[in-house]
């Protein structure tokens, strides 16, 4: 059925949601890097000796990944290298490396810890997933019933037909009869324009029965057919079925107060509305948390370590131009690196940043309108069992109502038939030839009574099926969980 394809997607959409909202918390990796070459004027002649220019030349590599943590807080884990070489007098590491490794913590302590914007969105995505597998669920229900009550259609209007089709022969006979009586003088040509009348009239409700057992066909194919080249919309349906006489084996076998029961706790009306419940009850929280101030920590440990080309000191303390490769810090990126995960020389910064809003009626008005919202789905909830209610005891009710239709029409079935019997034996003898048409008229209409009642017996019971939440279980129809749904 094609409504039921449409509407699985509804659930694949919502899980998509709910893993889009899920991204948030996914790991960032970033990759900054630069490059510099510097050629200043000098206006010391320490800076650079004889030289009238100060030449630096410099690279950097910054990778850092940084997670969103669930609180509301962020961790950043950074690394830094980087590489400077000049031409000044005084600098005895030339070229330096210098690595750095740093953590940074912020966390919200008041304002957004834990109940932040994007964990209100993963709770009312989740819902959502919730609510679209209760939606699903209603609309098979919904296919299910349409096609029964289709195929009892289709059912008792090809029986309408066939009663039609005996009622307009007789409506001709009659005519017949009458224009012979007409030719005898005994009937007047305005009774042989009524029965004139009267058979286009049973022509008429023959055609529109003929039309409505097109149309019931359609309607049936329309729901069991997959696309429009589906090879059943140029097939016959034939409704093979006839359903079941009323017995005490095919009573509710649950009393009124437990198909209340049952209806309350199954029916998706009422499980979207718990779920919409919840949802409200988020916001709500939300809400609340955005009225307080906001007080965020921030904690940063770094770790720096450096290497490069180490000249040795002369006695004066000068940098002289000979290397010294005993020097510990003396290496290369590697080296620095190593110096830096060794935690050789940590620094630790804190901070807290505090906000306090004045008088805040943006936040006071998110909650009292997250509040009323809460309020309405709970008094949504309560007229929904209401309905549920009513919709329960009318199913019910209506089922013992039917079953006395039933048995009426059986019974009326049952006396024509009877009539049928005494007609045909009497048809050998002086009966009129009219007479028994008639007679077989009135038990075909009797019979289509008689299914007609069976039917809405039948259907009735549906109903109660619908209302309870049990129809899908009760056609023992068998819904698959989807892949993503763990």
């Amino acid at each position: 059925n094609l409504e039921i394809e449409i509407e699985n997607y509804s659930p694949n959409l919502s899980e998509a949601a709910t893993m889009n909202a899920r991204a948030f918390f996914d790991p960032q990796a970033a990759l900054n890097t630069s490059i510099l070459s510097s050629n200043l004027p000098v206006t010391n002649i320490l800076q650079t000796g004889e030289s009238n220019s100060q030449i630096t030349k410099s690279w950097s590599v910054n990778p850092s990944l940084q997670e969103n943590l669930p609180g509301g807080g962020t961790a950043t884990l950074s690394l830094n290298f980087n590489r400077i070489s000049t031409n000044g007098l005084y600098v005895f590491i030339n070229p330096v490396y210098t690595s750095t490794v740093g953590l940074t913590i912020t966390q919200p302590l008041l304002r957004g810890f834990r109940r932040t914007p994007v964990e209100r969105q993963i709770v009312v995505a989740r819902l959502n997933e919730r609510i679209s597998e209760s939606q699903f669920r209603q609309k098979v229900a919904y296919i299910v019933e349409q096609v029964i009550r289709d195929y009892w259609r289709l059912a008792v209007t090809v029986e309408y037909y066939e009663a039609r089709r005996l009622a307009r022969d007789v409506a001709v006979m009659e005519y017949e009869d009458t224009r012979r009586r007409l030719e005898e003088g005994q009937e007047t040509p305005l009774a042989l324009a009524s029965k004139r009348s009267d058979a286009a009239s049973h022509d008429q409700a023959l055609t529109q029965a003929e039309v409505q057992i097109v149309q019931a066909a359609n309607n049936l194919k329309r729901l069991l057919a997959a696309s429009v080249f589906d090879p059943l919309w140029n097939m016959g349906l034939i409704a093979a079925d006839r359903p079941e006489a009323p017995n005490d084996a095919k009573q509710p076998s649950a009393s009124l107060d437990e198909a209340i029961k049952t209806a309350l706790e199954r029916r998706p009306e009422l499980e979207q509305l718990r779920a919409q419940a919840q949802q409200s009850s988020a916001e709500v929280r939300f809400a609340q948390q955005e009225t307080k101030p906001a007080v965020n920590l921030r904690l940063e440990v770094l770790s720096t370590g450096d290497a490069g080309r180490v000249y040795a000191l002369n006695a004066d303390n000068s940098v002289s131009q000979t290397p010294d490769p005993a020097n510990p810090n003396y290496g290369g990126l590697a080296k620095s690196y190593s110096a830096a995960l060794s935690v050789q020389h940590p620094s630790i910064a804190g901070g807290l940043e505090i906000k306090l809003p004045i008088r805040n009626r943006a936040a006071n008005s998110q909650l009292t309108t997250a509040e009323l919202g809460s309020r309405r789905v709970q008094s949504q909830i309560r007229a929904a069992q209401e309905d549920i209610l009513v919709e329960v005891r009318n199913a019910w009710e209506t089922i013992a109502a039917q079953r006395r239709d039933v048995e009426a029409a059986t019974l009326a079935v049952r006396v024509a038939e009877e009539r049928l019997t005494a007609e045909t034996a009497k048809s050998a003898g002086d009966s009129s030839k009219i007479e028994l048409p008639r007679v077989q008229r009135d038990v075909a209409d009797a019979r289509v009574r008689e299914l007609q009642a069976l039917i809405d017996y039948r259907l009735s019971q549906v109903s109660l099926e619908k209302a309870t939440d049990t129809l899908v279980d009760d056609q023992q129809i068998v819904l698959a969980r989807r892949q993503g749904n763990k």
